[in-house]
């Protein structure tokens, strides 16, 4: 990749930017007003509700003997009625007011940032007729998606810096003149302590502008006309702004969990600093987690970049639920199709699926499981596919068996590796696996178990994923690597467990690589049935042989074990590829 080609297309992208008015407006002037506004309407709210709370009295009664630190600090007060006692520092209150409101606004301005110029950027470019033309010209694609990238990643994060600094400068107009809520909770508030958690979310907001400037040209990228992409990017401001609300829940905190949830880190990584309560190992996994993002959306980016049909293609545009009724019998599904089911089932498994499971536990995981078979046996219906082509229904050989056996015993050996030591860092997450394991399954038989826990979901969740969703992502044979760990990934992220996210993907990436050589779903079936029927009896044979004791030490490390499941996997997945390529090449 060419440094100067990169900076010429740069160039040109930002000259374009800059001459549209509405991407000035939503990335310059929108920051320097709406804030100001906002914050001196909420001070104002503030006040009124201050000063009304300041004029009630509250009796406050002891069940037992209180703190005698708290005693001195009461008696330091009787002899003045009218003061107001407040332990907390002045800091601390702007902190957390600014932490529960500030990710909202931030993710909005530099949603509205971003937006613009990658709109322009690419369905401009196509509406123009201009991106043919930078095609004609002697550079590499890489180069001219990275141009393109960071001239939408550079007005994103224009937009982030100036919204801080937006911000900055109302917080200490509303301090210096006594703005701030009157003359009560932030008479002595100190500017400066809230220097570095500032700092930490300008760098926060930073990232999220990268991830969202590429995931918006990778949408704009399917668009034909500026007005369509409008349209496209719809729903994508939604799932962006809805997850950043989680600021605004009392309940809701940065944990390991929640720190590897696009969005929903960020928002609370900001709302933790601000409230002088962050701690270095989550900041540490949010900023790992949103790089890769980041890189993950660029390399999707430059893939599409690669493929005429998507650029300049004459087919259909990404559609929802179109009528198929012009369409013959057998047509296969497309990479929207693909897309649509996903989101279908991650909103009906956050939605649906959570609730019947804690309503009626056991028999809430067999309808989940029943919802997952369906959604994509009626998309394949209504879009009439072929049924045996799209899922891959055909008996597997005695040889892809064996070979799918092998690729499971050498992915289960890293999975439990990886299982291992991401317990070693976050223990905490093992607690809330057994609390669930324990609501859920409470004291079902090991047959249901098994049937429940095990059969099914090797039959529902491959039929999604390695049926449906695994040939719609299948272009042709250049495209399988990048459907099998799509697939696989996506896999992972259903799960919605940050102990069980990257594990379940590289079980989710093994399975489809098993289906893509064998051309049979049967053997991710077997594969998803010995992972899960094998847990779900060693679990109950724990469970049974310990009763009271205290479970054995999980999470921790020695060198001998990691290098002999290291070397063991590694020579049963060779030993399956060589068999899936010798069946393949006879």
């Amino acid at each position: 990749m060419r440094i100067k080609m990169v900076k010429a297309i740069f160039k040109k992208e930002m000259i374009d930017i800059l001459r549209d008015k509405k991407t000035l407006f939503m990335g310059i002037v929108l920051p320097l007003i709406l804030y100001p506004v906002l914050m001196v309407l909420m001070t104002q709210v503030m006040t009124v509700s201050n000063d009304t709370m300041e004029k009630q009295e509250i009796n406050i009664s002891f069940e037992k003997t209180p703190n005698k630190s708290l005693i001195n600090i009461l008696n330091d007060y009787t002899d003045d009625t009218t003061s107001n006692i407040n332990i907390v520092k002045s800091e601390e209150i702007a902190g957390s007011l600014l932490g529960q409101i500030l990710p909202v606004i931030l993710m909005m301005g530099v949603l509205l940032g971003a937006i613009y110029p990658a709109i322009d950027s690419m369905a401009g470019e196509k509406e123009r007729g201009t991106l043919e033309t930078l095609f004609t010209l002697p550079i590499s694609n890489l180069e001219l998606v990275m141009g393109k990238y960071m001239a939408v990643s550079f007005c994103a994060i224009v937009t982030a810096v100036l919204n801080v600094i937006s911000i900055l400068l109302t917080l200490l107009y509303l301090v210096t003149t006594g703005g701030m809520a009157g003359d009560t909770f932030l008479q002595d508030f100190n500017m400066y302590q809230l220097a570095g958690p500032l700092l930490i979310t300008l760098v926060c907001i930073c990232l999220f502008a990268m991830v969202v400037s590429a995931v918006s040209m990778c949408v704009c990228s399917l668009a034909k006309s500026f007005k369509d992409a409008q349209n496209y990017i719809t729903p994508v401001m939604f799932l962006v702004l809805i997850p950043s609300y989680a600021s605004m829940i009392p309940t809701m905190s940065l944990n390991s969990t929640t720190a590897v949830i696009p969005v929903v880190n960020i928002s609370l990584l900001i709302k933790s600093v601000l409230s002088f309560n962050s701690n270095l190992g989550l900041i540490s996994l949010v900023f790992l987690t949103n790089f890769l993002f980041v890189i993950l959306s660029v390399v999707l980016l430059s893939k599409m970049f690669n493929s005429e049909e998507i650029l300049f293609g004459n087919s259909r545009s990404f559609t929802f639920l179109e009528k198929r009724s012009n369409i013959k019998v057998g047509t296969m599904p497309s990479i929207s199709d693909g897309i649509i089911l996903y989101a279908l089932g991650l909103v009906l498994l956050i939605y649906l699926g959570s609730y019947v499971q804690l309503r009626f536990k056991m028999g809430g995981l067999v309808m989940t499981q029943i919802m997952i078979l369906g959604l994509p046996l009626l998309f394949a219906y209504y879009i009439k596919s072929d049924f045996k082509k799209v899922f891959s229904l055909r008996l597997p050989s005695f040889v892809h068996l064996i070979a799918s056996f092998s690729l499971w015993i050498g992915t289960y050996m890293i999975v439990n590796l990886i299982t291992q030591i991401i317990l070693h860092f976050f223990p905490q997450n093992m607690e809330v696996i057994e609390s669930l394991n324990n609501f859920i399954f409470g004291n079902s038989s090991l047959l249901v178990q098994i049937l429940v826990v095990a059969l099914m979901p090797a039959i529902c969740e491959e039929i999604f994923f390695r049926g449906f969703l695994l040939t719609s992502f299948r272009n042709n044979k250049k495209s399988a690597s990048g459907a099998i760990v799509l697939s696989g990934v996506l896999f992972g992220f259903m799960h919605m467990d940050f102990i069980r996210v990257i594990p379940t993907a590289l079980l989710g990436i093994s399975f489809a690589y098993a289906v893509y050589k064998s051309n049979s779903i049967g053997v991710s079936m077997f594969m998803h049935f010995l992972n899960n029927g094998f847990a779900v009896v060693i679990t109950y044979m724990v469970t049974k042989l310990l009763g009271d004791m205290p479970a054995p030490e999980v999470g921790t490390l020695s060198l001998y074990p990691i290098i002999i499941l290291l070397v063991m996997g590694t020579i049963f997945i060779s030993l399956a590829v060589a068999l899936f390529n010798i069946k393949e090449h006879n």
